[in-house]
């Protein structure tokens, strides 16, 4: 209890001090906060490097279990530990070598990976255009306005088409992403305030719970 008291705390300063630097201009308070970074910065540093040895872990034992999956896991180990070697021994990421490890590897299978979002997306819009009610009829009103108005044809079938489609774009989209803005803006204010009051405490690792729903 009392080590997650001090958790609490701790995190419950730091984070009121980092908040204050945006309201109170002092140098103190900013020499203060620049030092607080710093230091996030080396820990989050740390916890990256304790993922990549996790994962490499994770892997290793798939591989010794003879698992299902093992052939996967010895190929992403490989790629893993050739990366790093090349990282390592031909001089960061910038290297001519690691350079082309990116434009070879890692760029086509990104590529790859967008032409089959592609088809995710083509068969989400053939779920989506089926009309079953009032909303989404007018769902499939506005997007084929939305379409047509974005190609040369639609101006031909109707010169007004490429207006409307502004219109929709710039009224109701506009208002709807704005709406969707204030949301997210709103709970990310409210999670941090749950988080610097010690209401949520994801720093905190939670044992379990007893009968009551109280920390055991």
């Amino acid at each position: 209890m009392a080590s997650r008291l001090v958790s609490v705390s701790v995190a419950m300063g730091v984070g009121l001090l980092v908040l204050a630097r945006y309201f109170i201009a002092d140098a103190q308070l900013d020499a203060v906060v620049n030092q607080l970074l710093s230091i996030a910065s080396v820990v989050a540093a740390f916890a990256l490097f304790l993922g990549l040895a996790n994962l490499a872990r994770f892997h290793l034992d798939r591989v010794r279990a003879h698992s299902s999956q093992r052939l996967y896991s010895a190929i992403l180990l490989a790629a893993l530990a050739a990366t790093v070697t090349l990282g390592l021994i031909g001089g960061g990421p910038n290297a001519p070598w690691m350079q082309l490890v990116f434009n070879s590897v890692l760029f086509p299978l990104q590529a790859a990976l967008y032409a089959l979002l592609a088809f995710f997306i083509l068969t989400a819009t053939y779920r989506a255009f089926r009309v079953r009610n009032v909303e989404s009829a007018l769902f499939v009103i506005f997007a084929l306005v939305v379409l047509l108005g974005q190609t040369p044809a639609g101006a031909l079938l109707w010169e007004e088409l490429p207006a409307i489609k502004d219109w929709v774009f710039d009224v109701p989209v506009l208002a709807g992403t704005r709406g969707i803005l204030i949301g997210v803006s709103l709970g990310t204010l409210a999670t941090g305030i749950r988080v610097l009051f010690g209401v949520d405490r994801p720093y905190v690792e939670e044992t379990g719970r007893d009968t009551h729903g109280h920390l055991s």
